[in-house]
């Protein structure tokens, strides 16, 4: 009676497939262990300069640049401090440990207008503790607003106005005859590389078009106002955990072949 021969490329294809699982389990994990994902929410008071050189009550600003400054909400304020909000944490790998008042610090940025809107090299715009390791958020994108100079000419406020000051990042719109929100945007990478991030900002003026914030500006060298914002990370894979990843899908996909020209 004749034994039955091994089936050397079963075998074969069995530990190619199984030890290209593996990878891709060891990649996904290793950069799952390093990486942040997720979104959570800030809030606290900006103070946005002209170039006239002021004193804010969050800084000075020197002349011949506009700055933006940050402050909490508190009472006595705390310059540089903003709060991470609670609600909606967790949110992907982002823990509510890192929510509270001051929980975050936030860097004043000078002559941001001037930025283009690709900033090179990135500045520190955040930074937060996460289990004892402190996050920072580098800022690398400050896009211009969208909303167009011709409605800053407007004299007389009115419901639905919008503008953009020349080279502003900042979009103005007046939500009735008596109130105005500004709106803007922020991109970057964490300092360490392993995310991207996104911020979308606004800040609230409950009684005053934007026309007066403007005048503010230009009358006393600066708008100040509460706000707040939302902040999202992506993870973006290690070189060594990318390589892991690729080349366990490769070694699956090349098991899968050799199972079918097999069977042929």
């Amino acid at each position: 009676m004749n034994a039955k021969k091994p089936n050397h490329w079963g075998c074969m294809r069995t530990k190619f497939f199984l030890l290209g699982v593996s990878l891709s389990v060891f990649a996904t994990a290793s950069s799952a262990s390093i990486i942040t994902n997720g979104t959570f929410s800030i809030a606290g008071t900006i103070f946005v300069t002209s170039a006239a050189g002021v004193t804010t009550p969050a800084g000075v600003c020197p002349v011949g640049i506009s700055c933006i400054f940050f402050a909490d909400t508190g009472t006595p304020a705390q310059n540089g401090k903003i709060d991470i909000a609670p609600f909606g944490l967790p949110n992907g790998d982002i823990p509510l440990a890192i929510s509270g008042n001051d929980a975050a610090n936030m860097f004043t940025q000078f002559n941001p207008p001037e930025i283009p809107p690709t900033i090179n090299p990135p500045v520190p715009l955040m930074s937060f503790l996460n289990a004892g390791i402190n996050t920072v958020l580098e800022l690398t994108s400050f896009p211009l607003g969208i909303n167009g100079a011709a409605g800053c000419l407007a004299v007389i406020p009115a419901a639905g106005q919008v503008c953009t000051p020349p080279g502003s990042p900042f979009n103005l719109q007046n939500l009735t005859a008596t109130s105005s929100t500004v709106t803007f945007k922020m991109g970057g990478v964490s300092l360490d590389g392993t995310s991207v991030w996104t911020g979308i900002f606004a800040s609230q003026f409950n009684n005053i078009p934007f026309q007066t914030v403007l005048n503010s500006l230009a009358t006393n060298g600066f708008a100040a106002n509460t706000f707040s914002g939302q902040i999202t990370l992506s993870a973006v894979p290690e070189p060594g955990s990318l390589s892991f990843l690729l080349l366990g899908s490769g070694m699956i996909a090349s098991a899968t072949l050799l199972r079918k020209l097999v069977r042929r």
